[in-house]
């Protein structure tokens, strides 16, 4: 095709044609400049299947990882939820009716401490290379790049409990009870006389000002919890849903 256009200049340098050979040039150019654009076009259209293409695996994997968390969140959720019932249960119950057993188990619930710790990953990749700016949804993007902050929040809400119930509860339940650990394990039954000395100890304890001021205390700190862990779950679920809505988009 270059030679056959080479030779037509020629013959018409050769016959003297200089008006005609400029119009065949500038045609020339023409067709050279719609070439390159052709080209440039094919060439972008190349380029936004591949970044489509890395979107959608990168939502893909993103989704995943967040679908695990979001199990591992709700099973860390709801002991924290049975927790705060076990709570607050201390503070509304008879203690001199209830068996003795019962309220071992509840002073293990009420002192059992919980840490929620997602797998971060893909999100933590995504974030630090930048591959965040592959999702084209705005909405989508900002949504995902505030997540990380609205776990945060949670986890600082977990810590302070924990760090409340060790410096209190755990400390006073330490210093006030000397159940056998073998006893609370159920390793082996209390002796008759054990019996009577624990729930004179429970009995004293959960009658005490100091101790249902802990209680309080924690509670309230436990409703904070709660609200985040709520909105955290929330926004989990539909941050997946966004994010498959996403993916079945790109496929379409």
């Amino acid at each position: 095709m270059i030679k056959f256009f080479r030779n037509k200049r020629k013959s018409i340098i050769k016959q003297g044609k200089t008006q005609e050979y400029i119009k065949y040039a500038l045609g020339e150019i023409v067709l050279v400049v719609i070439g390159i654009l052709i080209a440039l076009k094919i060439s972008n259209w190349n380029e936004s299947i591949q970044i489509k293409k890395e979107e959608v695996k990168t939502l893909k994997s993103l989704s995943e990882e967040l679908n695990g968390n979001l199990t591992e969140f709700n099973s860390i959720f709801n002991a924290q939820l049975t927790r705060n019932e076990s709570l607050q249960t201390v503070l509304f119950i008879d203690i001199k009716n209830q068996p003795i057993s019962y309220l071992d188990s509840l002073i293990t619930n009420n002192v059992e401490s919980y840490s929620y710790n997602p797998s971060t990953g893909i999100y933590n990749s995504m974030i630090n290379s930048g591959k965040i700016e592959l999702i084209s949804n705005d909405e989508l993007k900002k949504r995902v790049a505030k997540l990380n902050d609205e776990v945060k929040d949670y986890q600082e809400h977990e810590d302070e409990i924990t760090e409340f119930t060790k410096a209190h509860l755990e400390t006073y339940f330490i210093e006030n009870f000397n159940i056998p650990p073998a006893v609370l394990s159920k390793l082996r039954a209390r002796t008759k006389q054990e019996e009577r000395v624990d729930m004179a100890t429970y009995v004293k304890t959960f009658s005490s000002s100091e101790i249902n001021s802990m209680y309080i205390l924690l509670l309230k700190k436990m409703g904070r919890l709660i609200e985040e862990g709520q909105n955290l779950r929330k926004e989990y679920t539909g941050l997946i849903e966004a994010l498959e809505a996403e993916i079945a988009l790109h496929r379409n």
